[in-house]
Order: structure tokens, then C-alpha cells, then sequence
């Protein structure tokens, strides 16, 4: 099973705030000469053992051999992160105490770390400082490399969606105002051309608020079996933009429900406007002028 292995210590999880589902987490005692244990993230877990329970069942991974594998007894389950960003899928994870690696581990990461800090202060970067510091109390010879807040971080991974998202957004809305002005033109040019038809209604005795209500219903119709075909459209090319959203179906009813709303209050008044303005003149100007 591929899998996405991570080195930690003991009090990561609290530090993340990763809230663990069963088992424990990490302790000191933890070392090589103790049992090897592992913790797993949910996909992991439900992928290798489905509905049973992660805890006490053992995987091989990262070191032995097939004849002699070195087993790894899972003592927690924590929650799916999303590391590489919220629209990525969900992949299986196990997480390792950093005290139990094997030594050829280390080149599999580069020969580094990352040191993850949680700040009391409302100047996270402030602590950037007292790190250094801590860290080349250690070994003035490791070198410290792209510090950053978590705020940060997460805005460098959602760079590339929040400018996907924000381009579609702006297509979207010049698309919208487009077909809107597109439409009350159409539908408004439509119902002055009926002016002399108006004026004949009305000199027949034909209320104004009639004249109104058919111009209107006359206006709406296309537009009606428009947005039905552009609504079919939409929920049948919505799987196409599946990758660029988290958490919001392509079948948005909130979405589809207001592009149609606003659809229609545009055709609507692209009708009423000049309907009011031609049943509101005299009927034989209208005969004349139509």
C-alpha cells in the first residue's frame, strides 16, 4: 500500500491540534529498544483494516526484509490532514517516532527536520528568534531555512487555488453581467417593437396592468427555457471544476438558485420598463409612433 510516512516527536499531535479518533499518542519511552509502534491517519486505517479496529494490528514498512519483516504495532488513529492544501485528495498516512527510525530514514527526508511551535504571543513570527537561538545552542553548525508562520504556509498552498478561483470568479461575473445586459436589451427591444400592438390593445379597452402582466409572461418565456437548457448544461460540465472547489458540490443549489433568480428579475424588467412606458401613452400616439 503506498503510504505517506511522517518522523515526529512525542507531543506533534498536541501541538497541531490533530485530534486523535482511538489510541494513543507518542511517548518518551518510545526509543528503539521498545517495541516499534506507529500511529495511522483515518485513510490508512480504513483502507487496511476497513470497519475494524486500527488498534493492535501490525504493518511492515520502511525497514526489515520480506523474510524477516520488522513489524510496527499501531497504537493510534488521528485525524486526515490536508497537507498538500483543502482540494487535494485524502491519501494514507503513518506517522513514526522520530526516537525509532531507522538510520537509513534519514536520507529519505534530506537529512532534515522541520521544528513546529506553537505561539502564545499575537506575533507568531516573533518566536522565529528564540528557535535560532535554541537551535544553534545544539549545533551551531545546523542550518535554519524557510521560517514561516502557519498562516503563512497555508497561504503559499492555497496560492495557486485562490488565484484559480479568483480567475473563474471574474470570468464567472463578466459572464453573468454580459448575458444580463444581453438579455434586458433583447427582451426590451422585443416589447417596443409591440408599441402599436399596445396601442391597438388598449384602444380595444385593454387595461394597462393586462398589457403589463402579457408583455412580462411574452418576455419571460425564452428566458425560462434558456436557463432550463443552461441549468442541464451546468450540472452536466459541473464535474470539470470539481478539482478548484473544497467543500461545495458542482450542484450547488445556492449557486444555480441565484444565477436563475437573477435571470429572471432582469427579463422581467427588461419586459415591464417599456411595457409600463407603452401603456402609459396615449393610445393613438401609440398607433402613430409604433
Amino acid at each position: 500500500m503506498q503510504s505517506r510516512s511522517h518522523f515526529v516527536s512525542p507531543d506533534y499531535f498536541k501541538v497541531l491540534h490533530i485530534p486523535f479518533r482511538a489510541g494513543r499518542a507518542f511517548t518518551p519511552q518510545d526509543v528503539r529498544s521498545a517495541p516499534l509502534v506507529m500511529i495511522v491517519n483515518e485513510s490508512l486505517a480504513r483502507e487496511a483494516f476497513g470497519s475494524e479496529s486500527a488498534i493492535g494490528k501490525r504493518i511492515t514498512c520502511c525497514e526489515g526484509s520480506p523474510n524477516e519483516p520488522a513489524w510496527k504495532t499501531v497504537v493510534g488513529v488521528v485525524a486526515d490532514v490536508h497537507w498538500a492544501g483543502p482540494g487535494r485528495q485524502l491519501q494514507p498516512e503513518f506517522y513514526l517516532p522520530v526516537a525509532q527510525i531507522p538510520d537509513q530514514a534519514w536520507t529519505w527526508v534530506q537529512n532534515s527536520m522541520s521544528i513546529v511551535a506553537r505561539s502564545k504571543s499575537s506575533d507568531p513570527a516573533a518566536l522565529a528568534g528564540v528557535i535560532r537561538n535554541a537551535v544553534r545552542e545544539l549545533d551551531a553548525s545546523l542550518p535554519i531555512y524557510r521560517v514561516q508562520t502557519m498562516d503563512e504556509g497555508l497561504r503559499l498552498t492555497m496560492a495557486q487555488a485562490r488565484f484559480n478561483t479568483t480567475l473563474m470568479l471574474m470570468l464567472g461575473v463578466t459572464g453573468l453581467l454580459l448575458a444580463a445586459l444581453g438579455i434586458y436589451g433583447v427582451i426590451a427591444w422585443l416589447v417596443a417593437q409591440r408599441t402599436r400592438e399596445i396601442g391597438v390593445r388598449m384602444a380595444l379597452g385593454a387595461s394597462g396592468g393586462a398589457v403589463i402582466r402579457d408583455m412580462t409572461w411574452q418576455g419571460l418565456k425564452p428566458v425560462a427555457a434558456g436557463l432550463v437548457m443552461g441549468s442541464i448544461g451546468a450540472l452536466l460540465t459541473g464535474r470539470l471544476l470539481e478539482p478548484q472547489l473544497y467543500q461545495v458540490g458542482t450542484r450547488d443549489p445556492l449557486a444555480l438558485g441565484s444565477v436563475i433568480v437573477l435571470m429572471l428579475i432582469t427579463a422581467a424588467v427588461a419586459a415591464i420598463v417599456p411595457a409600463i412606458r407603452a401603456s402609459s401613452i396615449d393610445p393613438s400616439r401609440a398607433l402613430r409612433d409604433g
